[in-house]
């Protein structure tokens, strides 16, 4: 059985002393304060009791008060911190937004600052519902989750996915302050009884293959700056494009351990956290978006990142807004009418890996580092290339062809130098359109043949990007290049 009594610890710089209860259980002491001060003479001499006649007549009230609300269960196991905590609290005193703000703090600890935030804009949107930033877990009611959840029906994901938030969180107080073996139940549960909606489908943001082509055809304005926005815009879009979709944050947070021999090795940030392979992947980098790829390495040798991305923008949110905006300005160059974001370039690639490439969805799953087959990722040693092959089959339908082909470039077989002796096919390619071809022996490297392809376009637009694809028909070998002529 716990036992109270006032204390008073230490005298203040003024002389007072600040009267606490001190709660004992099992020989541990833990003290609540109090809001009563007494000076020297509200003290017994040896300063142990407090003789106050007003402070002792208060602080025994608030004993009795105490002893009444633990008389009514049994608290016999409890410990000293879940008696503080209960009466202090109780099943009307705990505050939720309080408990909530912690665990969205543990939730940044952890890396998870992106989650962090969905969960911050769900207690947000509860408050407010509520009409103040102060929610206890006892106003958590099965008739006022309804109808705050109904309130968030005109949403299309807020619906499913704030109640999911809200959800978690409480499910972890529970755990935390309840402990049903030993019947302590300071939060109930109203989930049980309710119907989370599901989240509407949303609209496909793949770009037309067409439109696709025209957006990487534009040449950004030029600037006195160093990768301003539409280059910054165009070329992340172009790597994210080209390398399997992948995300902005990735790209930010990439360091340069990650990338060597030509392949790029991450784990998702996204669902790191929350897979058993810790969402690992490895992403060779096609020689056709290299020059752009290694335009942004950082020069710095005592950084560890592997992009200057982090030298000129201090967080991934403001990366990838920067991106978007330079995304967005390219997009009104194309067409007034056209909008797309860097999330669209991943959406596009898995549309045209399917619907031009004939991938399946497990290949493309697979290749957007997606968790499908969680434990086959486990236990079996993964091989990436099949992702490999078919990015370059996606890449090889953009910009090298306007209609489905049936070949694509090998990537085990590209090559940067020839024999003179070697028959070499080169063409150029404008928003998908083959615009001049060189067939013909005496070449030496891919400079001689693309050199010779950008001559014959006299009657072309400048500056315009160019795609180029060369073969060497003896060994059958395909190598793909941008170049802004």
């Amino acid at each position: 059985m716990a036992f109270f009594k006032a204390k008073v610890l230490r005298q203040r710089k003024d002389g007072m002393y600040v009267v606490y209860i001190r709660v004992t259980q099992n020989r541990k002491s833990q003290y609540i304060r109090t809001s009563w001060i007494v000076d020297d003479m509200g003290l017994s001499k040896d300063k142990q009791d407090v003789i106050d006649p007003f402070v002792a007549e208060q602080t025994s009230k608030v004993i009795a008060r105490y002893y009444n609300i633990l008389n009514r269960i049994d608290t016999q196991n409890w410990t000293v911190k879940e008696i503080v905590d209960y009466i202090q609290k109780g099943k009307d005193g705990i505050s939720f937004s309080m408990y909530a703000r912690k665990h969205i703090e543990k939730m940044k600890a952890r890396g998870q600052e992106r989650t962090s935030r969905d969960y911050k804009w769900a207690l947000y949107s509860l408050e407010k519902f509520a009409g103040n930033n102060e929610v206890m877990f006892s106003q958590l009611t099965y008739s006022f989750l309804s109808r705050w959840i109904d309130s968030l029906s005109q949403t299309a994901r807020s619906k499913h996915k704030y109640p999911i938030n809200i959800r978690q969180i409480h499910k972890a107080a529970m755990l935390e302050y309840n402990d049903e073996e030993r019947g302590i139940l300071l939060i109930t549960n109203p989930w049980p009884k309710i119907t989370i909606p599901k989240e509407d489908t949303p609209n496909k943001r793949a770009i037309s293959p067409n439109m696709l082509r025209r957006f990487f055809a534009v040449v950004p304005d030029f600037s006195r700056f160093t990768h301003p926005l539409q280059e910054l815009g165009q070329d992340v879009a172009l790597i994210s494009f080209c390398m399997c979709g992948i995300n902005s944050i990735d790209l930010f947070f990439a360091k340069k351990s990650q990338y060597h021999n030509g392949i790029f090795h991450y784990n998702r940030r996204k669902t790191s956290k929350s897979r058993s392979d810790n969402a690992y992947f490895e992403i060779r980098v096609p020689q056709f978006i290299k020059p752009t790829f290694e335009k942004y390495l950082s020069k710095n040798i005592e950084s560890p990142w592997l992009f200057d991305f982090q030298d000129r923008l201090s967080t991934s949110d403001s990366f990838n807004a920067n991106v978007n905006a330079g995304i967005s300005q390219i997009c009104k160059k194309v067409s007034p009418d056209f909008h797309a974001s860097l999330y669209s370039f991943r959406h596009s690639w898995a549309t045209i890996a399917q619907n031009g490439c004939g991938a399946s969805l497990g290949d493309i799953d697979f290749a957007l580092n997606h968790s499908t087959y969680k434990m086959a990722r486990v236990y079996t040693k993964i091989d990436f290339s099949p992702a490999w092959i078919l990015n370059e089959k996606v890449i090889d339908y953009i910009f090298f062809t306007n209609e489905d082909i049936d070949h694509h470039e090998d990537s085990n077989k590209s090559f940067e130098r020839m024999s003179k002796y070697n028959l070499i096919r080169g063409e150029a390619f404008i928003s998908g359109e083959c615009v001049s071809v060189v067939e013909d022996s005496g070449f030496s490297n891919i400079e001689q043949v693309i050199t010779k392809l950008l001559s014959s376009l006299t009657d072309v637009p400048r500056p315009i990007k160019v795609q180029i694809k060369i073969t060497n028909l003896d060994k059958k070998q395909i190598q793909l290049y941008q170049r802004v002529f």
